[in-house]
């Protein structure tokens, strides 16, 4: 087959680590389908770095979420003859009429309506939340079959969307290769501290955690440090921190490389991920990988994924988040060491090699 792959967040945060990690598989392992990478310009030399010999890279300088992604796309891509186009993201264009297969990472926006959650002013926020919506449903209608990263989102878009269950094939997140458990080697900070890995969107549920470092129980014990782009969301947190004077118990780290975030994981006291709502919760998965328990939201994809293996807590209630933190301090490193080989066991369950096969089954099916 000549199958399409939309590659144009390729170098993004979340969706970008699947598109990469999933590309790299499917490069490595399918010999038998022709593959077309459409990508940015300045992501082609990402594309060069790929495994095999079986693809041709496309430079498409169209920005997502735009009327000319809408427009031109589908023109680009009915000009390759493909037999399918894996479309990583929910940006699929409404006018493209050939075949193909959705990844659906979570449907957060469905649930977050103000402009608390959007870069835009009103009333502009809203026109894309319209938009976004009109694009999802309109996606996994017309899709021959739509990904979902966990049960969790395949529920949310069967109750949303009213889409035929048959239709949608869980593929999980795996961990990324270059995320090993190194020798140990000195940390980055000189104190002891609790992670948080991710952007600051609004359902990260940052405030919350920040909130708890007023409390002298946590603050005089451990810092708080806080990895992802700042450019979207984090000058508003910072603003919080200063009017708390939370200066001294909260460091922004900003964006880690591969090998920054792997020292970081290491020597962090534990990851704690507060989120209201998740798709996956990749963070986590790396966590464990390198040594370090996640204390988590009780949500239900984290239930999911963990069961009760993990010390959560409910994410609305700042009071819960600190009990959760003050009962991981007092943990044993014996039971620490038991709750950490629970999870690795579970942990161990995801992997791309895994995701690759599955995407590859439903390629050749649809």
């Amino acid at each position: 087959m000549r199958i399409g792959f939309d590659a144009r967040l390729i170098n993004q945060s979340g969706v970008g680590r699947y598109i990469r990690n999933l590309l790299a598989g499917l490069l490595k392992f399918d010999h038998g389908n022709r593959y077309f990478i459409f990508t940015r310009t300045k992501d082609l030399q990402r594309i060069n770095k790929l495994p095999g010999k079986n693809f041709e890279k496309i430079a498409v300088d169209l920005k997502w979420h735009s009327l000319k992604e809408q427009v031109l796309m589908p023109r680009i891509l009915s000009s390759y003859g493909l037999d399918l186009v894996h479309f990583p993201y929910f940006n699929v264009p409404v006018f493209y009429r050939g075949k193909f297969i959705v990844t659906i990472h979570d449907l957060i926006v469905d649930h977050v309506e103000t402009g608390r959650a959007s870069t835009l002013p009103y009333p502009l926020y809203k026109i894309k939340r319209l938009f976004y919506r009109r694009t999802v449903k309109s996606a996994v209608k017309r899709a021959s079959a739509i990904i979902a990263i966990s049960q969790n989102t395949k529920n949310e878009i069967v109750s949303h969307y009213h889409v035929d269950p048959q239709k949608i094939t869980v593929t999980y997140d795996g961990l990324d290769s270059n995320i090993k458990r190194p020798e140990k080697f000195s940390s980055l900070y000189p104190f002891d501290y609790l992670l948080n890995v991710g952007n600051a969107y609004p359902h990260k549920n940052l405030e919350t955690l920040i909130e708890v470092f007023r409390d002298k129980a946590i603050s005089s014990r451990l810092k708080l440090v806080l990895v992802g782009d700042d450019r979207f969301f984090y000058p508003r947190l910072k603003r919080l921190v200063a009017q708390k004077s939370l200066e001294y118990s909260v460091i922004f780290f900003g964006i880690a490389d591969d090998r920054q975030l792997v020292n970081l994981y290491h020597n962090a006291r534990a990851l704690i991920t507060p989120s209201y709502m998740e798709g996956f919760g990749l963070p986590n998965l790396e966590a464990v990988s390198l040594g370090c328990l996640p204390v988590i939201s009780d949500i239900p994809v984290f239930r999911e994924i963990w069961g009760d293996d993990l010390i959560m807590f409910d994410p609305r209630e700042v009071n819960d988040l600190k009990r959760a933190i003050l009962e991981f301090l007092a943990l044993s490193e014996s039971d620490k060491l038991q709750m950490l080989k629970k999870a690795d066991k579970r942990a161990t369950k995801f992997s791309w090699q895994k995701t690759v096969k599955q995407t590859l089954l439903l390629y050749n099916r649809v």
